[in-house]
């Protein structure tokens, strides 16, 4: 691990807490991901056609209460036909620490044993794929033990373990495409494990993530997202007088690769959530902020119901309700737990804002107010 690249992220101006934070990230490039993952670890020069970096998980799991068998995993997901009916993901694992894969339920091909058996619902076989020596588990199916679907081939290097998770040659089983999993035939799976090197070894295989959206953790993020949106940034942490904190932070590329949140954007936008302390007295469980910033409009307004205009601080605010649900899903099928959504759309110093109230009936000029006299982020420092 490079330490100058660690130290610049831990000094860095400004971090989002995030819930759990510390025990899971994701990224949409090696780069970024290789600045927390805290260890090194080879990743795969080679792909079969058709497949591509979708994101990159750090996280730090535990099989027993009193966490002694940490384990460090970075988890690397490459996928096929992207939002397809077709979409296939294989996933590899770079894992460091006490305990092993199997024991923490992380193999395709292992399911996780809820109970002392003598039968467990997998099969293990010593493999080796030309130097490369490791363990394949193949998941069983029925009372005959036959393989099953799922594969996972596992093996150590350098001190790191690591695991390609896929599926059997011509699986074409409920599993495997309620899970998304991907095939790989033997050929492929043997170019893949042997083609693995250290990040700045590839030559075939891009881990850049262009074009493709990303969580802002520090001021490299922000600087990223900024450059791409190329317009100045609202960025609070917090909303003055309002108990609002930022909770998450994601730059969103039109017709990314890597998510697949409902909300479809027709731009470029940061997206921050708002959300205010579980234990509040004024706000209910789960009411939310989403506040969007970009170049251009997001949203088309002939598709929503128009409501009222306002002013705040000489700025026009138009609110609108998506009662068709055209741009943002409801969270539950019961109309009582439906929570009322309500957006502004505005533009202001040449950007274009939409901010989404979930709930907050009440509450909702105080904090849209606090929106529009954010200041803008023009140093390094980052506004509170």
């Amino acid at each position: 691990m490079d330490t100058k690249a660690v130290s610049k992220t831990e000094n860095a101006s400004f971090k989002i807490k995030r819930l759990n934070d510390d025990l899971f990230k994701w990224f949409h490039s090696l780069d970024r991901a290789s600045n927390f993952a805290g260890f090194d670890f080879k990743v795969p020069d080679y792909l079969p056609k058709g497949y591509q970096l979708e994101n990159i998980d750090l996280s730090k799991s535990f099989s027993n209460a009193d966490r002694t068998d940490l384990l460090d995993v970075v988890s690397i997901r490459f996928v096929s036909q992207f939002g397809s009916k077709n979409e296939q993901i294989v996933e590899m694992l770079a894992v460091k620490g006490k305990g092993s894969m199997l024991e923490h339920g992380s193999l395709w091909g292992a399911p996780r044993i809820r109970q002392a058996t003598t039968t467990p619902p997998f099969l293990q076989e010593d493999v080796a794929i030309g130097h490369v020596k490791g363990m394949l588990f193949s998941k069983t199916q029925g009372s005959e033990r036959k393989p099953g679907g799922a594969r996972s081939f596992v093996w150590q290097d350098g001190g790191v373990t690591y695991a390609i998770n896929y599926y059997a040659e011509n699986d074409a089983s409920k599993e495997r495409i309620q899970r998304r999993g991907g095939i790989l035939t033997h050929e492929e799976l043997a170019q893949v494990v042997l083609s693995f090197v250290f990040p700045q070894q590839t030559r075939h295989v891009r881990y850049d993530g262009e074009g493709n959206s990303f969580p802002l953790y520090d001021e490299t993020d922000l600087n990223a997202a900024k450059n791409i949106l190329g317009v100045p940034l609202k960025f609070p942490t917090d909303l003055p007088d309002t108990q609002f904190t930022l909770s998450n932070s994601i730059l969103l590329r039109t017709n990314d690769q890597n998510t697949g949140y409902a909300f479809r954007q027709s731009a470029d936008a940061l997206w921050n959530i708002y959300r205010p302390p579980y234990n509040s007295t004024i706000y209910d469980l789960n009411d939310e902020l989403w506040f969007y910033q970009s170049k251009t409009p997001l949203l088309d307004t002939d598709k929503l119901a128009y409501l009222r205009k306002l002013q705040i601080n000489g700025v026009e605010i138009s609110a609108y309700a998506d009662n068709k649900h055209v741009y943002f899903k409801p969270y539950y099928s019961e109309p009582s737990k439906i929570k009322s959504r309500t957006l502004y759309l505005w533009k202001q110093d040449g950007v274009c804002y939409s901010a989404v109230f979930l709930g907050l009936d009440q509450h909702q000029e105080k904090n849209l107010k606090a929106l529009v006299l954010a200041p803008y982020r023009q140093t390094n420092a980052l506004p509170g």
